[in-house]
């Protein structure tokens, strides 16, 4: 059962000083704190879902995506594979308005192809693209998990 989760609240319940002495464990207490990680768990799950729901493309990354995906399968050269597989991985994250405006420009000139991979590729150099994956990458909430560092059972 969650009490609260008011942090000021929770950390005013759980004070105590050297004098006072602990009291042994309920029974079923560590039952009790693996069902709260399994909610917390659960919580953390639903947050990225809906994080991820909100986090729509636009329409010219949706273009270039497709685009991409049309390239990737016409190519046999593995390098030119893993580059798209980077602009793709680039293109669909969080984008500034900058480059909005220039995959909008793209989709309205209909460029595909090889001309789509090279203005890509140059676009993805100039906005210091590579950073902005990098950093994604060693986001923690990427990967959570969730650890039980320390319970305290209130008697």
């Amino acid at each position: 059962m969650v009490v609260s989760r008011d942090i000021p609240k929770i950390l005013g319940l759980i004070k105590s000083g050297p004098e006072q002495q602990g009291l042994p464990l309920p029974e079923g207490y560590n039952a009790l704190v693996m069902w709260a990680k399994h909610l917390f768990i659960e919580e953390v799950k639903h947050r990225q879902a809906e994080r991820e729901h909100t986090l729509s493309l636009t329409h010219g990354q949706r273009y270039v995506l497709r685009e991409l995906r049309i390239l990737f399968e016409a190519s046999r050269d593995e390098d030119i594979k893993g580059q798209i597989n980077i602009l793709e991985k680039a293109f669909r994250g969080p984008i500034t308005r900058a480059l909005v405006r220039e995959l909008n420009l793209l989709r309205r000139n209909s460029i595909a192809g090889n001309d789509l991979f090279k203005t890509l590729t140059r676009l993805y150099h100039q906005h210091n693209m590579r950073e902005w994956l990098d950093s994604r990458s060693r986001l923690p909430e990427d990967h959570p998990v969730p650890k039980i560092v320390c319970s305290e059972g209130l008697i």
